[in-house]
């Protein structure tokens, strides 16, 4: 353990800080004594502080039963053991670590970012209520103030300055809070789900993590960057890594399946014109409409719901926000089944195919820049495809320099049981119902290109 209280590591799990020491005489033999009870050991080496011991040979017994036999035994010298299998050999390395000893402290960085994430989120949420027809801030602004000319200014709002009928009434103001609020428990509920998910599989197989951590974002469409978890250790062996991976996902869709489904039934079907009829008639040429991408699993709700394929000409679902959080947890769980690195999808993948999932790492990529070049190309005017996002270019970034390989595992042995295999090829499909080529576009009017947003 280092003195920062974080978990060291040798080779593929890093390298430990600090001096380091070559175990003693008495602790090789012991870890010898223990490889020897699980394999037919043919030669032994030993090295030097950061990897001390080498033992070759063949496993006499199931490796997961192995390793949990040997995991005590090198724990009480001070070591971790890890299962290969190399050239028809199978090997026994001991690294001089043993992990998750730490305590943590209490949570309150975990629970100071859940408190800014619910703020960040509830912003965001004023923005998708279809009462309020200028900017939260504006109203706020004047609520305290009550100069709606001063905070025209300041904003450099002329259109607010001109037409001040456009502040909502109390009552409109009260069903934005609402709206805002649902959507903050809708959207949080199903991405604390998700993450709680990976939590208590971790907690269930004795892995140490660290709590859910909420990432505020303030700005739309989702007033969050989403959460993530930790692993502070490697898990034991693949079964355990794609319990854990695959826990997210599936808690996650478990809440935003129905909170979508809810979330549509308060929702309208109209076409563009038929809403702008709705608003002021100063605000229709200065109004800004953004298009949630369709996956087929999102299509199949629409049908569900309204009994026809949306979007059909310009006729479509104008969500209500539980709608669009819901529809958000859907994309959310796409995005993070995507076969490759250390996302939950790239877990599921390592289990089914072990070591070739690194294979699959380039044409991964070339997939998201086909994808990301066709949305610059769209947004451009150069030319458009049909379909592609320029958002996936941050995924190609992410992709390519932070999730460049699976999270190693102890024992890389053991393999996924059948029942887990068939579960792994059911993520697999569900990842392909929930991707959305074009997962955001917006339409904005000639208007608001030299203007400025009112809304």
């Amino acid at each position: 353990m280092s003195d920062d209280g974080r978990n060291p590591g040798v080779g593929r799990f890093g390298t430990p800080p600090g001096e380091q020491v070559m175990p003693s005489d008495a602790d090789v033999r012991a870890m010898i004594q223990a490889s020897k009870e699980v394999m037919a050991v043919q030669d032994v080496t030993t090295g030097d502080a950061q990897m001390p011991l080498r033992i070759r040979g063949s496993l006499t017994m199931a490796s997961d039963e192995a390793f949990n036999r040997l995991r005590p035994q090198f724990e009480a010298v001070g070591h971790t053991p890890t299962l290969r299998r190399e050239d028809g050999m199978d090997i026994i390395r001991a690294l001089p670590v043993v992990f998750g000893k730490e305590h943590a402290g209490p949570p309150r960085i975990t629970i100071i970012m859940l408190i800014l994430t619910i703020i960040s989120v509830f912003f965001v949420g004023l923005f998708h209520s279809d009462t309020l027809f200028i900017g939260p801030l504006k109203v706020v602004a004047v609520q305290m103030t009550g100069d709606v000319q001063g905070v025209a200014r300041i904003f450099g709002d002329p259109i607010l300055a001109e037409h001040p009928e456009l502040l909502p009434s109390p009552e409109a103001w009260k069903t934005t809070l609402q709206t805002a609020l649902l959507y903050v428990l809708a959207l949080l509920g199903i991405l604390g789900t998700h993450e709680m998910g990976h939590y208590l599989m971790a907690r269930r197989h004795k892995v140490h993590t660290t709590l859910p951590f909420f990432i505020p974002l303030p700005l739309p469409p989702l007033g969050t960057l989403g959460a993530v978890i930790a692993m502070k250790e490697p898990a034991p062996n693949r079964q355990v890594q794609f319990d854990i991976g695959i826990a997210g996902p599936l808690a996650g869709l478990i809440v935003a399946i129905p909170v979508l489904i809810w979330g549509l039934t308060l929702s309208e079907v109209h076409t563009r014109q038929e809403i702008l009829a709705g608003f002021p008639e100063v605000l229709r040429d200065q109004t800004m409409f953004s298009q949630e991408g369709n996956s087929l699993a999102y299509l199949a709700l629409k049908y569900l719901v309204f009994g026809e394929i949306l979007p059909s000409g310009d006729r479509d679902v104008f969500i209500h926000a539980v709608a669009f959080a819901g529809w958000a947890g859907l994309l959310v769980t796409a995005l993070n089944l995507l076969p490759i690195g250390q996302l939950d999808g790239g877990h599921v993948l390592y289990g089914l195919l072990g070591d070739k999932v690194q294979k699959l790492r380039w044409p991964v990529i070339g997939l998201l820049v086909v994808l990301a070049s066709a949305g610059t190309l769209a947004e451009m005017e150069i030319v458009n495809l049909g379909f592609g996002w320029s958002g996936w270019w941050l995924w190609v970034f992410l992709v390519f320099f932070l999730l460049r390989s699976h999270a190693p595992v102890l024992d890389e042995i053991t393999g996924l049981d059948s029942k887990r295999k068939l579960l792994g090829i059911v993520m697999l499909i569900i990842f392909v119902l929930l991707f959305t080529p074009m997962p955001l576009t917006l339409s904005i009017p000639a208007a608001l290109v030299t203007g400025w947003p009112v809304i």
